[in-house]
Formats: C-alpha cells, structure tokens, sequence
C-alpha cells in the first residue's frame, strides 16, 4: 500500500529508537509508523529494524496490539563492510488493521541483545470511523444499523429463508500441487445490528503453511434478497506434503441485538428501562463448513538433481562488487532470486564448483509482498569468494530450479557468467595451499613420503659388524642396532603406505608450526600473520577431517567435526565459528577486527581451539 511514500511517511511519523549500551554491543532497534491518524476501514504499516556492529540481529518481539490484527510483511537483511568495520541491520515491516475506533497505543517493541533487552518509545495512534460513517466504538466486522423507525418498509424484501448473520469459507481451487498456492476467502455477513466487535476463530489448517493476505475487505453485498455488511478475511495457504487436506471450521461469535418486551406494570420496570432499555442482546456462534484440498506431489520426471522445493514463476541474477580484484581480495557475489510464490520455502542456493575461488558461507535475507492477493517477493544469497590466483577468473552460470504450477513442468532459471580480471596479490593473500607463494604459484606445506638414501660404498655399521664379529658379548651392540634399523625402517615403511595416517598424526605440529611463524610477522605485517593463523585451522581441520582444506566452508567443516567428534557438542563448534570469523575479519576488516576482538590475541584463542579439538577428534 503506497509503498512509493512509506519512506517519506515513515520519517515524518512519530517513531521510537533506542540504542543498547556497551554491553550490548550498540545495537540500535527502532520502531516507526506511515501514518498516526488512520479510519477504521484502512491499515498502517509499522517497520521495526534492528542493527548494530555484528553479522546476524536478534528478531524484534512485538508487544500486544489487541487493538489491531497484525499481519507479518516480510524482513530484508542487509550486511556492509564500511571503512573497514562490518555492520548489518534487520527490517521487519508489519501491516496493522485497526479494529476499534478511539486511541490507541502501539507499546514498546523489544529486543534481547546479551542478555539485555532494548525497547523503543510507544507510539500513539488515532482510529477514526471510516469513510461511510460508522458510530464510534463499531468494530470492523459490525454492519450498517438495520433498525427503522416504526411504519417505514425495507427497501429490499429478505427471502424466508435469508439468515440475519451468517459465514461462509471457500478456496479458490481445491485441487493444486504441494506447495502451490491456495487462497481461502472467508466471509462474515450480517443483515442486523451488533453489540460490540465479533470475535473471529479462524479454521484449523493441519499440512499447511499459512502466510497472511491483508487488509480485511468490508463493504455491503445483496445476497438471498437482503442487503448485508460484510468482512472477509484471506489467507494464502500452502501444502506441506501430498494428500487429501482438510481446512476445519471457522467461527464467528458475535452478540445480535434484538427487541425486548418489559411489561410496564412490572415492580422492576424503570430499572429495566434505564439499564437496558428496549434493547437486548444475543449470543450467536457461527460457523463455516470444512473444506477438503488435493494436494499433488511433483512429478519425479523432469526433477532436477539441484531442485530445493520452489514451486511458482522465478528469475535470478547475480552481481560482484568488484571485477579488477586482486589475488586474495574479498569479492562479494550477490545473487537474488525473485518472483512469485512461497518464498519462505526457498533452500539455499547450490554454488557451482568454483576451484579458483576460496567459497565462504552464505548469508542469506528475504523479502515479501502480498499484493494482488499473490505471496511473492525475493530472497538474496550474499557470499564472499576469495581468488585464490590472479589472471581471467570466471564465476560460472548459476541455475535455479523450480516448478511452474501452471505449465506443470519443471523449469531452470540462469544467471550469465561473470568474469573476473584478477591481478597478482602479495604472499599473504594468495591461496590458503601456498603459505608463502605469490598468488598463481603453489607450493608444497608438508610430503607423504620421506625417502631413504643409502650411502654408496660400505657403511659404518658394516665394518664395525665385521670387526666385532667374533667377540662374544659383542654380538649384542650390533644386534641392538639392527633391530633399531629395522623397526625405523618399517615405521617409514608404514607412514608411507598410510599418508591419511600421517596428516592426521600430524595436523597439531604443523599448526603450531604456522602459528609460530605469525606470531613472528604480527608486528611486521598483520595481513600476512592473519594469513597464516588462517592456513593453520584450514590445514588443521582438513588433515584432521580428511579434506581438502581450500574450499572448505564453517559450515562444512562443523558437520564433519560433529559427525567425527559427537562429544564435541555446540559449546565447541561454537568456538569454532567464533575464532574462524575472526580471522576472517583480522585478514578482509583489521579495523572491525581490533573492535570486535575481546580477550587474549588471535592466536591464543586458536592454539586454545587445537588443543581442545586434539582431545575430541579421533581418527
């Protein structure tokens, strides 16, 4: 609704905004509304957004508007590296029906950030009768008044049969693919007066996920003869899994006003008079008939093995920040898949293989929009890919799989490729397989195989074998040594035929050995140290786990460690991810990362993190 000068409105609105103290990390969360004065048959849209200095905010948690039907509009997400320091920042859009007119307050919106929790300010909102007139403190769903003095006719003359209120519910198919949309239209109608605002129940929805369709519709309609006011409610509904589905009842309850007889003569007239008067109320429930739904599976011909579930219309592009980047350099790929259909359940998005690239985990935000009564809107991938070599790079065609209800096929939305012109980056931005290597070059960090040189000639060992051959006791030197030859011999024997074994034994000694060799540049060059301590978990996990280490994400490298190590639990893949995004903000954000740094140095932190996966790792 207006989206064009919800920004302005927002500005001019009164709002809330409250920033969280030290201890907080200065999250800042606040709260504002298009419009203060609203009727009562139009909505407000309320933006709640959260930000401050880290890569993921906390949900804002709303207060209770029982003078409003609140709808959720959808979020979008945005994280940015500005002078060096990295900040994102959450915003929640809300739609709120008014339901009463007179005052009303929207109460503080909170967030917990650390424990603490940060609120904004109220906001004061006037609901005023809508535009046709209806009496102060009418609800939304109440009707036109229907009383008629006395001797005056109808203009319309009601059927027998035609009730004074009634619901209804319906779906515009009842017959559609799992995760396709339906959209179930309930209506409330009523030909006479009510006392007080209906309270509305709405249907029970077993196998479906539901997404909101606002505003509630009012009007007045014709319907069995009889004029009626009405109030309908919408609802997009999307099935979860295949079968027959059935949406319950909804229910209306609602007090009909209606005449009341009082005998004058009675000892209790005047109080009966002055209390009520002529006028009495009764107490309806209402309820609408269930709703059976077919819901199709997807066919399994035609699926593509990268298909994540997405059923509507979709398109998808994708955009770098930089294309003259240099070996090392972080590069920011954004891709955005858009259209129309149940956003909410979009998977993540399969990255082609990128061997170039070293490939962080994705960040992903949403967006929705509900007009035309159609659930649409995008979901935005961010990553961050660091070439590993300098030269023409190409970010392969990324494709996006999904399912056109109404072609009944499945279809692939393509981005085109994106190329690269990489220059030549220094030692310590080169790839994570070369720790000293300008970027292009390799170098080798550890050998599989040591092998054994015989000296030519007679050895040592020979001629004194030969020289005390014939003395008794002797015998025992040289058979000392020849056992301890041979079991050198075979323990090399073994660590060749075993390289896996080898990384493995191995991991913590080369990682000290890196961590070692940063400690001795951090003064020099920070870059390169964060470089190193870099290298030093990524060769470490990947001899520990049997990997490749370039390529791999936090992600994938906390699956393989729980699957490996299920005494490790969250407390130690939590340290992981903490003291892996701070190397990666010491080697693409030093500035963010002296701020966001607490307690001992980076390299503290990580020969700590070994040590305690030393204990849980085994092989």
């Amino acid at each position: 609704m207006r989206n064009s000068l919800l920004l302005a409105s927002l500005l001019a609105a009164p709002s809330g905004a409250v920033a969280a103290g030290p201890g907080a990390g200065e999250v800042l969360i606040h709260a504002g509304v298009d419009k203060t004065v609203v009727a009562l048959d139009d909505q407000i849209v309320l933006e709640v957004s959260v930000a401050g200095p880290h890569t993921s905010m906390p949900d804002p948690k709303l207060p209770a508007l029982p003078n409003f039907s609140v709808y959720n509009s959808g979020s979008s997400h945005n994280i940015s590296f500005i002078n060096g320091k990295v900040s994102s920042s959450i915003a929640h859009t809300f739609v709120l029906v008014p339901r009463f007119v007179g005052k009303a307050t929207i109460g503080p919106v909170t967030v917990a950030v650390e424990g603490k929790t940060v609120r904004t300010d109220p906001i004061e909102i006037e609901v005023r009768p809508p535009s046709g007139g209806a009496a102060p403190g009418q609800g939304p769903a109440s009707p036109k008044p229907s009383a008629r003095p006395l001797g005056r006719q109808p203009q319309a003359r009601p059927t027998p049969s035609a009730p004074d209120i009634f619901v209804m519910a319906d779906v515009d198919k009842k017959k559609a693919f799992v995760n396709e949309q339906v959209t179930l239209t309930v209506k409330f109608f009523t030909g006479v007066s009510l006392l007080g605002n209906p309270q509305y129940d709405a249907p029970k929805i077993p196998g479906f996920l539901a997404e909101d369709l606002p505003p509630e519709r009012h009007g007045n309609i014709e319907h069995y003869g009889r004029n009626y006011y009405y109030s309908e409610i919408r609802t997009a509904l999307f099935a979860a899994s295949a079968g027959r589905l059935v949406i319950g009842r909804a229910t209306v309850k609602a007090q009909v006003q209606r005449d009341v007889t009082i005998d004058p003569y009675a000892p209790d007239f005047f109080q009966r008079f002055f209390s009520q008067g002529f006028v009495g109320a009764e107490d309806r429930v209402l309820t609408s008939e269930p709703i059976e739904v077919t819901a199709e599976p997807l066919p399994a011909e035609g699926k593509p093995p990268d298909f994540t579930g997405a059923v509507g219309r979709f398109s998808v592009t994708a955009a770098v920040d930089r294309f003259n980047p240099k070996a090392g350099e972080a590069v920011n790929l954004t891709v955005t898949v858009q259209g129309t259909g149940n956003v909410k359940a979009l998977g993540d998005l399969k990255l082609p293989d990128m061997p170039s690239f070293r490939v962080y985990d994705t960040v992903s935000s949403m967006s929705l929009d509900r007009t035309k009564d159609l659930v649409s809107g995008s979901k935005v991938f961010k990553t961050v890919l660091v070439p590993k070599v300098s030269g023409p790079l190409t970010i392969p065609s990324i494709s996006f799989p999904y399912f056109d209800p109404a072609r009944r096929q499945y279809m692939q939305a393509f981005t085109p490729p994106i190329r690269l012109k990489v220059a030549e980056g220094d030692a310590a931005a080169s790839a994570p397989a070369a720790a000293s290597a300008p970027a292009g070059r390799l170098s080798a960090v550890s050998e599989d195989i040591r092998y054994l040189k015989a000296s030519p000639g007679g050895s040592p060992l020979g001629r004194l074998l030969e020289e005390v051959a014939a003395g008794g006791n002797a015998h025992t030197v040289p058979f000392l040594l020849f056992a301890a030859a041979l079991s050198l011999t075979m323990y090399q024997d073994r660590q060749a035929s075993d390289p896996k074994g080898r990384r493995f034994r191995s991991a913590l000694k080369a990682a000290r050995k890196r961590i070692r060799t940063a400690e001795a540049l951090r003064s020099q060059d920070p870059k390169a140290a964060a470089a190193l301590l870099s290298e030093a978990l990524l060769h470490y996990l990947g001899d520990k786990l049997d990997v490749a280490a370039s390529g791999l994400t936090l992600r994938r490298a906390a699956e393989l460690l729980q699957a490996k190590a299920p005494g490790l639990g969250s407390g130690g893949v939590e340290s992981l991810r903490e003291v892996w995004e701070e190397l990666d903000l010491l080697r693409f954000a030093p500035s963010a990362a002296s701020d966001h740094g607490k307690g001992a140095h980076p390299a503290q932190r990580l020969e700590s993190l070994l040590k305690d996966l030393e204990k849980d790792i085994r092989r």
